[in-house]
Order: structure tokens, then C-alpha cells, then sequence
């Protein structure tokens, strides 16, 4: 299985946000490989949805705005039914992820990392700990600081007993 956390750079590539969708054909050809595959699972975190959500609240032009979030709400009716090529990650944010973000959010906002990214990383990172049999993970996007998070996981059997 290989496991690909959704960035907002790909989703607003994706839904075709106006000034946002420079790469959308590259990226538009994975997605449409990736979700016919039967070995690829796609992830979109909580914070892909709130930042792409924002993102289309600030485009200028009101009729590709309504439009634009008329199709983000499709979207997140289709996963919320299991009707999306991507599953929601639930177990994402809790109350000892806020004391690592607050650990760690100083360093990261040096490297200009939001909160949001450091949440992506931190659910990459939790799936990969809680999930034994994944092939490649990564994170799916088109920032530098992001893409890096991609490995190849060896496969943890659990005994027999």
C-alpha cells in the first residue's frame, strides 16, 4: 500500500483555484493515476481542507468564488459519504499534538512552516507509527518543505502467537 497525504498546494491544483493552478495538468495526471490504483490510498488532512477552504473565501471574482465553493462543499459531501477518491484522516489533532506544535513551532516558523504544515507532518508521522503495513509514504505536494517527507517503509508483520 502506498499512502499519500493530500498538501493544499495539490488540492488547489486539483479543484483549479484561480491563481493557484500553474501545475494543473502535472498534477491532474497523478491524481487521476493515483486514484484508478488499487495500491495508492489518498489522505487529505484537516488542514489541506481548511487552507484550500480559505483560499477560495479570498478570491476576488464572487461568481468563481460561489462556484469554486460549491465544488469544495461537493467534495467534502462526497467524503464525508465514502463517494471521494480520498479518505478524511480523523486521528489528527489532540491535545498532546498542541504541546508538539508548540515545541516545535518556533524552530519550524524559522524554516517558514506554519501550524498547518507542521499538523501534515505530524499526521504523516502518526500514520506511519500506527499503520504496519505501508509500502511508501509520503507527503503529496508541491512545496520544497513538504515533498521531502516521502520514505519507503519496510512492512512490520505482526507474530503469530
Amino acid at each position: 500500500m502506498n499512502v499519500h497525504f493530500i498538501d493544499t498546494s495539490v488540492l488547489v491544483n486539483i479543484l483549479d483555484i484561480p491563481n493557484m493552478n500553474s501545475d494543473k495538468e502535472r498534477v491532474l495526471e497523478e491524481y487521476r493515476s493515483l486514484k484508478e490504483s488499487e495500491k495508492d490510498t489518498l489522505l487529505l488532512p484537516l488542514a489541506t481542507i481548511i487552507e484550500t477552504g480559505n483560499h477560495i473565501a479570498h478570491i476576488p471574482n464572487g461568481s468563481v468564488r460561489r462556484t469554486k465553493g460549491k465544488a469544495m462543499a461537493e467534495m467534502l459531501k462526497d467524503m464525508a459519504n465514502g463517494n471521494a477518491p480520498w479518505d478524511y484522516y480523523e486521528g489528527e489533532i489532540t491535545r498532546d499534538d498542541l504541546l508538539y506544535f508548540s515545541k516545535e513551532f518556533p524552530d519550524m516558523a524559522m524554516q517558514e512552516t506554519g501550524i498547518g504544515d507542521l499538523s501534515i507532518i505530524s499526521a504523516y508521522n502518526k500514520y506511519k507509527e500506527s499503520v504496519p503495513a505501508i509500502g511508501r509514504i509520503r507527503i503529496w505536494s508541491l512545496d520544497t518543505h513538504l515533498s521531502v517527507y516521502e520514505e519507503q517503509m519496510s512492512v512490520r508483520r505482526r507474530r503469530k502467537r
